[in-house]
C-alpha cells in the first residue's frame, strides 16, 4: 500500500500548509525533517501536493481526498500506481482521453469547470479567456530562453550536440521543457538569459523607442525596480550597448546578485542602488530617464501556473496593498522621465486594479503622458506567464 502512503502523507501535509512560504521551501523543511523519505517518496509526495494545488479553486467544497483523486483522475492517462487509492466505480471509468475524463467530471459534478479555478472572474483585465487560462494550470510552464545576439548559432549548436528538445518560438526564443538543466551546457547569461517568453515580448514595447533613439550614446535608462536583471540585459541587447543604464531595486541583497548577474552578461551600468520609491530620493536624486522602465511589485497572478499554490492560498486584500505600493512608487517615479522621454509599466498580473486600472492612474497623475500602447500577453496560451504592459511618451 506504499502510493495510499504516498497519498494520505501529501493530504498530511496540504492541510497543514498555509501558504505562509512557497510550497517548494516547505517541502524541503519537510523532507529534512523527515528523513525516512528517499528520492522515489520525495518525488511521489510533492507530485501530489503539487497536483492538488493545479486544481485552484474548482470544487472547493469538497475534502481534500476527494479533491486530490479528482486532479489524479485529469491528470493521468490511466490509474497506474493510484489504483490503490480509488473504488472499483472510478477504476471502470478511465478513458485514455483527457477530454473523455473530463466529461465524465462534468456529469458527476456539476458545478466542475476549469473557468472557476480562478475565484475573481469580475476582476481581470480585458483579454483574459478564464476557461483557457484554468486549462493552462495542468502543466507546468516551459523554461525559456533567449539567445543573446551573435551567440544565436553558438546555442543552438550546443543545444543539438546535447540532443535536447526545443521548440523554436521566434529568432532569438527558445521553449524547452521545464526540468530542461542547462548551467553545465551554457554559459548562462553571457550566451543566452533564461527569460520566460512574455518577458521577452517587453522587448515589442522597446522597438517604438529604439527607432526613436536614433544616435543611443548617452541616453539614459532607468530600470527602476530591477529585480533579477532580465530586462535590464533585455533593454541593453535591444537598444545597444552605448547607452547609459541606472539599476535600482528596494532590496539591497537583490541588488548584489543582479550586479553579478550583469558583469556576467558583460553590463557595467553606470550606476546601481538601492531605491525605496514609495519615498522621495535622499542625498542623491533618483536618475532622469529618457526611458524609464518600472516592473512593478505586484501580486504575480500571471506566474502562478508556476507556483499554484500561490493561486489557492491568495487573500484577496492584497490586491489593494499591491495596488497602493504601485501608485505611490509610479508617483515617486514619474517626474523623473525627461521631455519627449518613454515610461514602460510592467506587471505579471492578471487584476485589471494592478493594470488598466493604474494606467489611469498614471494618466491622471501626469496628463503630459500620452499612451502609445497597452496589451495584456496571455503566455497561458503556449505555456508561459502572463504578462501586461503599457507603454506611454511623455509630450514637450
Amino acid at each position: 500500500m506504499r502510493y495510499q502512503y504516498y497519498f494520505n502523507t501529501a493530504l498530511g501535509l496540504i492541510n497543514q500548509y498555509h501558504g505562509n512560504l512557497p510550497l517548494v521551501h516547505y517541502l524541503k523543511q519537510y523532507f529534512a525533517d523527515h528523513k525516512k523519505h528517499g528520492s522515489k517518496d520525495r518525488k511521489f509526495i510533492t507530485h501530489l501536493c503539487y497536483s492538488y494545488y493545479r486544481l485552484g479553486h474548482i470544487l472547493a467544497e469538497l475534502p481534500d481526498a476527494d479533491r486530490l483523486r479528482i486532479i489524479l483522475f485529469i491528470l493521468e492517462d490511466e490509474p497506474g500506481v493510484w489504483d490503490q487509492v480509488y473504488d472499483q466505480s472510478w477504476l471502470s471509468h478511465w478513458p485514455v482521453l483527457r477530454a473523455e475524463r473530463l466529461q465524465i467530471l462534468t456529469q458527476k459534478y456539476p458545478g466542475f469547470s476549469f473557468a472557476s479555478l480562478f475565484p475573481w472572474p469580475g476582476e481581470t483585465s480585458a483579454g483574459i479567456d478564464l476557461l483557457a487560462f484554468g486549462t493552462s494550470y495542468l502543466q507546468q510552464p516551459d523554461l525559456f530562453i533567449r539567445l543573446r545576439p551573435g551567440r544565436e548559432q553558438k546555442v543552438l549548436q550546443l543545444l543539438d550536440s546535447a540532443k535536447l528538445s526545443y521548440t523554436q518560438m521566434g529568432p532569438a526564443c527558445l521553449a524547452l521543457p521545464n526540468t530542461t538543466k542547462l548551467d553545465a551546457l551554457l554559459d548562462i547569461d553571457a550566451d543566452a538569459v533564461i527569460q520566460d517568453y512574455s518577458s521577452q515580448r517587453i522587448g515589442e514595447f522597446l522597438e517604438p523607442v529604439a527607432k526613436a533613439f536614433v544616435k543611443p550614446a548617452g541616453k539614459h535608462i532607468w530600470d527602476c525596480c530591477a529585480a533579477s536583471g532580465g530586462k535590464s540585459i533585455l533593454i541593453h541587447d535591444l537598444l545597444g550597448k552605448n547607452i547609459e543604464l541606472s539599476v535600482s531595486d528596494a532590496r539591497p541583497s537583490i541588488l548584489k546578485n543582479l550586479e553579478k548577474r550583469l558583469d556576467r552578461a558583460g553590463i557595467h551600468p553606470k550606476r546601481i542602488f538601492p531605491a525605496d520609491l514609495t519615498r522621495p530620493a535622499g542625498k542623491e536624486p533618483y536618475p532622469q530617464a529618457d526611458l524609464l522602465v518600472c516592473d512593478a511589485p505586484c501580486s504575480g497572478s500571471g506566474t502562478w501556473g508556476r507556483t499554484p499554490e500561490q493561486l489557492y492560498h491568495f487573500a484577496h486584500d492584497k490586491i489593494l496593498i499591491y495596488t497602493t505600493l504601485q501608485r505611490k512608487i509610479v508617483s515617486t517615479i514619474l517626474p523623473n522621465i525627461k521631455p519627449g522621454g518613454w515610461f514602460l509599466y510592467i506587471t505579471c498580473s492578471v487584476f485589471r486594479e494592478e493594470n488598466e486600472a493604474v494606467v489611469t492612474f498614471i494618466q491622471e497623475k501626469d496628463p503630459s503622458l500620452r499612451l502609445e500602447k497597452m496589451e495584456l500577453l496571455t503566455g497561458y496560451t503556449v505555456h508561459a506567464d502572463t504578462m501586461f504592459a503599457a507603454l506611454f511618451r511623455k509630450q514637450g
